[in-house]
């Protein structure tokens, strides 16, 4: 175990997706926005096990109708004629604003408050690392939407006590905002957060990082596994474990990226 890893990467990047599949689906949300490939499987996943009709956003732009069953490092594999059925943003965020999205995302801190930062690290006007930007964290944040954060690791550069810049302001109240990362699931409460349930060693990674506030009982259920229908999508929408690139540590990462990227670069544009 590392300070902000809890087992293997390939065992905590099932247990995160298949959990964050069975949130989507018990959530019961019309579209689900994607970022990353970990979400793109845990999205695939709800809609075979229990969402038909989930419609997935593709990084807040495309919207599609019937991905063929794989996830790459980009959004072609969601597509399986080449081309979406719509393609404005717009769309997207005005069912954002309605409270009929779920979306994924980790921006680079997110506070004890739920306020979120992708701008830069370090004081403000003169920070230490640049970033891209709010992107949609501001329509994220005051949606009345549910907003799921998937970290790979339980990190105190990451869960901070305050965000350095705000980009997303803390969400209205009653807005439903999860956290996944190898310590556990969490729920944004009032104040702080609060454990749902761990990993084994989740509570000394929560230690760890002691600013972000999370509340735990000592009551908590120990997670080990998946549900094991959540599980099974997962595997069969990412049959290359893409997913796990965001678990891994960063050589490990590295070589897992170079095999995706190779595999991608033989197949057609749509993903086959």
């Amino acid at each position: 175990m590392t300070a902000a890893r809890s087992g293997s990467g390939a065992a905590i990047a099932d247990l995160l997706t298949a959990e964050l599949a069975r949130e989507i689906a018990e959530s019961e949300v019309s579209v689900f926005a994607v970022t990353t490939p970990a979400s793109v499987a845990a999205a695939l996943a709800a809609r075979a096990v229990a969402l038909p009709e989930l419609v997935i956003a593709g990084g807040f732009t495309a919207l599609d109708a019937e991905p063929i069953p794989a996830v790459s490092l980009g959004e072609a594999g969601l597509f399986t004629h080449g081309l979406p059925v719509r393609d404005w943003p717009y769309d997207t965020f005005c069912l954002l604003a309605r409270g009929r999205v779920g979306v994924a995302t980790a921006p680079a801190q997110l506070d004890s408050t739920g306020a979120t930062n992708l701008s830069g690290i370090g004081p403000l006007g003169r920070p230490k690392v640049a970033l891209p930007g709010p992107q949609g964290l501001p329509d994220n944040n005051c949606s009345p939407s549910r907003v799921w954060y998937l970290y790979g690791v339980h990190s105190p550069r990451q869960l901070v006590e305050r965000v350095d810049m705000v980009c997303g302001a803390p969400p209205p109240s009653g807005a439903t905002r999860r956290l996944l990362t190898p310590a556990g699931c969490f729920e944004l409460a009032s104040p702080g957060w609060r454990a749902l349930w761990l990993t084994p060693g989740g509570a000394e990674l929560v230690a760890q990082a002691p600013g972000f506030g999370i509340r735990c009982s000592g009551d908590e259920p120990i997670r080990t596994e998946p549900d094991g229908r959540f599980l099974d999508a997962v595997r069969a929408a990412d049959p290359d474990e893409v997913r796990t690139i965001e678990f891994a540590a960063a050589d490990e990462a590295g070589r897992r990226w170079a095999l995706a990227a190779e595999r991608e670069s033989h197949r057609d544009p749509v993903g086959r």
